[in-house]
């Protein structure tokens, strides 16, 4: 390195000899240290952040709570501050389930009249009005969402149903519980598993059979000796890798059949059927396809005569309609000039039954009573059924676990324990929309709630935590249950982890790579999680059982070993972490890429500094000839241009160019890293062969012999990521 930035060795590659010079060298060598230094955060994963305590500062005033719900007082008015933005790395546009992203601490914002404590005991429909007012309407106050709707349902009936906030700010248009629609994402799994279950009750579909029994244009391959069956795919244990690229597109470009497009993009099977959770959206897209396929009638248009038209959910419907109609929230993301968030637009989902209802809350409460009810329709037409009992009943029912003792997953209902009650659910993400809906079938309760913005933990952790303990109180503290082999079993887990749910056929599995946790053991059998994905560290305390469970958000941990006993897996409720070693471990790269950045840095400013000399200071000609160094400044700068842009990419909460794409720019982007590697052949070369006998030559080449590993090490870095073209399967 010293080659490239001090003022004895910058002479190899053009030393400055003036006194003016010497002193440019320094502070170029300073300045390139500190830009060193500075670019390894960039990379690095997430430090442990200390947990929210308050709401960023008010950036949206409400509308008049006659236009944003029934709310019985006035907001005070508030000064409106500049809005304070929260980046997040995702590649995760459609969902993850509810354990994937542990809520955040629920507090109270700055402004806005939030209860801190929900009551003890819902006591009537107006302790319960009074208090999810006061959450929502903090939420919107302080910023953290534009609008919101929200259905509470308690033994068996409405007892609230609002909506608050703007479903377009710029227009100050308010949110109707009835009338606005939401794109509802990932909550769509469910009606297709609804219409897979009524074809099983019709008695034309098999579960358990091989799903190639129901497709005609393509095949899932062989891969292994287990089918793939329609059971596997309702409880995400096909075993499909993951898939991010192109599953959106524009709302005005024409997107081809579900069946064409899966033809086309079903992602390999890279995990044995029914061993391991892995989410999957192209999964639940092939099961909306054999619905087709079976009843001989596009998905959405299925739906709608099945299952939408019975529960008289008017106002909602798969797919955005184009042009779109006044009714539908406009997506936004935090940071921006509409209130403190920035407009989003509507696009399609190739991926219809993994993720494209749109619905309002007046819709969700039948489809909700109808599953609190054993598939009963509340309706003019008595004894109707959405499902049979039976079927009802299958569905609702624990068909897989990781771990015992987790959580697991129903047919297309995810599954949790909290506050002493099972209930099953499941969440929405999409660009500019999030949603959560949750069921208690004993107590016949539940909530759904959904709002336009990213999902964030800010807004939707503090939603799910407070309506849980205000629908069902938890009953016991959560206290450690040690015993002696406690710490053995919690040491026996440090290391890092990946997500078992991953793209490993492109670059975004690189995602996934960011998102790596660290475990480690601080004593007494407890195990600390850092998720780079939650922004914090979550402890969890050891528990009887043999596994862990974080107090806070009573999120459980559970391990999965080999023969020999040793950790291979970590999984925390349905989620599921493979154990990485060496080349796998994102926090070595970090490392790396910090010092290929400082190298880079200082080599362009070294030999920038190096030929301002030689032209405004007649100093001798750099000992590195034309060629050599010519190569060597486009290998730096064009590492740099790539890492930076990447960088960036990963940090876009809308990431178009991936949802959307892969665009020509991307396209480009990833063939970078191949002219790098082309580039680094002949710098290999001349780091051997030197560029003479004498002092300078060799300290020279001593410098350039350094560059050219740095630049071997991104390269080395770009193909165990897939950040190259080749690593594209479509």
């Amino acid at each position: 390195m010293s080659c490239i930035g001090t003022a004895k060795v910058a002479a190899e590659i053009g030393h400055p000899g003036t006194k003016l010079g010497r002193c440019m060298g320094w502070r170029f060598l300073l300045l390139g240290l500190v830009v060193a230094w500075g670019a390894q955060p960039v990379f690095a994963q997430p430090v442990e952040e200390p947990p929210t305590i308050s709401f960023s500062p008010p950036v949206l005033e409400p509308p008049s709570r006659e236009d944003s719900g029934p709310i019985g007082r006035k907001v005070p008015e508030r000064r409106k501050a500049e809005p304070i933005s929260i980046p997040t790395v995702s590649l995760d546009p459609v969902e993850a389930p509810a354990a994937a992203v542990p809520p955040a601490v629920p507090v109270a914002p700055v402004a806005g009249p939030v209860a801190i404590e929900p009551p003890a005991e819902v006591a009537s429909d107006q302790r319960l009005r009074g208090y999810v007012d006061g959450l929502m309407a903090g939420l919107v106050a302080s910023g953290e969402i534009p609008g919101a709707t929200i259905v509470v349902i308690q033994n068996g009936t409405v007892a609230l149903k609002a909506g608050y906030g703007f479903a377009d700010i710029r227009a100050r248009t308010p949110v109707d519980p009835d009338r606005t629609r939401f794109r509802v994402a990932s909550i769509s799994k469910l009606f297709t598993t609804i219409a897979v279950m009524q074809l099983v009750d019709q008695g034309k579909i098999d579960l358990s059979a091989d799903v190639n029994t129901y497709l005609g244009g393509f095949k899932v391959p062989p891969t292994f000796p287990e089918p793939v069956t329609l059971a596997n795919i309702l409880t995400h244990t096909a075993g499909f890798d993951d898939r991010y690229l192109g599953i959106g597109a524009p709302l005005s470009e024409l997107v081809e059949p579900l069946g064409q497009y899966l033809a086309r993009t079903m992602p390999p099977r890279v995990l044995p059927p029914g061993k391991t959770f892995a989410y999957s959206n192209h999964a639940f897209g092939l099961a909306g396809h054999i619905v087709e396929s079976v009843s001989g009638q596009e998905f959405g248009a299925y739906v709608q005569a099945n299952i939408l038209a019975p529960l008289g959910m008017s106002n909602s419907m798969f797919g955005v309609p184009y042009p779109v109609p006044q009714d539908i929230a406009v997506p936004y993301f935090k940071g921006g000039n509409e209130g403190g968030f920035a407009r989003s637009e509507l696009d399609r989902v190739r991926l219809g039954p993994a993720g494209d209802l749109l619905t309002t809350a007046g819709d969700m409460a039948p489809f909700m009573l109808a599953q609190l009810n054993r598939g009963a329709i509340d309706g003019p037409i008595e004894g109707a059924q959405l499902l049979s009992p039976a079927s009802t009943d299958v569905m609702h029912a624990r068909h897989f676990v990781q771990v015992e003792g987790l959580d697991g997953w129903a047919y297309g209902f995810m599954e949790g324990h909290r506050n002493g009650i099972r209930w099953i659910g499941h969440d929405g993400s999409w660009l500019g929309f999030c949603s959560q809906l949750v069921l208690n079938p004993e107590t016949k309760s539940g909530f759904f709630v959904a709002y336009n913005g990213n999902c964030h933990f800010a807004a939707s952790a503090p939603l799910r935590k407070a309506l849980f303990d205000l629908l069902w109180p938890a009953k016991a503290a959560i206290v450690a249950e040690t015993n002696q082999t406690s710490e053995l079993r919690a040491r026996a887990v440090v290391g890092s982890y990946m997500a078992v749910r991953r793209a490993r056929s492109d670059f975004t599995v690189i995602g996934a790579g960011a998102s790596q946790l660290a475990v480690t053991a601080p004593g007494d059998g407890v195990l600390t999680v850092t998720w780079p994905g939650a922004g914090r560290s979550l402890s969890f305390l050891p528990q009887a059982n043999g596994n862990w469970i974080n107090p806070d958000y009573q999120l459980k941990a559970g391990v999965l070993v080999d023969a020999r006993g040793q950790a291979t897996q970590l999984a925390l409720d349905t989620n599921v972490f493979d154990r990485v070693v060496g080349a796998s471990q994102w926090a070595m790269w970090s490392v790396a890429l910090g010092v290929v950045v400082g190298l880079c840095v200082m080599t362009i400013w070294g030999w920038t500094n190096g030929f301002l000399s030689r032209q405004m200071f007649g100093e001798p000609h750099a000992v590195i000839t034309f060629m050599p160094r010519l190569i060597g400044f486009l290998a730096a700068g064009l590492t740099i241009a790539c890492l930076v842009t990447m960088a960036a990419l990963l940090q876009d909460e809308a990431a178009l160019a991936i949802i959307h794409g892969p665009t020509p720019m991307l396209m480009v982007l990833l063939s970078v890293p191949v002219a790098i590697a082309v580039l680094a052949i002949p710098m290999i070369v001349w780091s051997m062969v030197g560029f003479g006998s004498g002092g300078r030559a060799r300290l020279a080449q001593a410098g350039y012999a350094v560059l050219t590993i740095g630049i071997l090490v991104f390269v080395a870095f770009a193909w165990q990521w897939g950040l190259h073209p080749f690593a594209m399967s479509h």
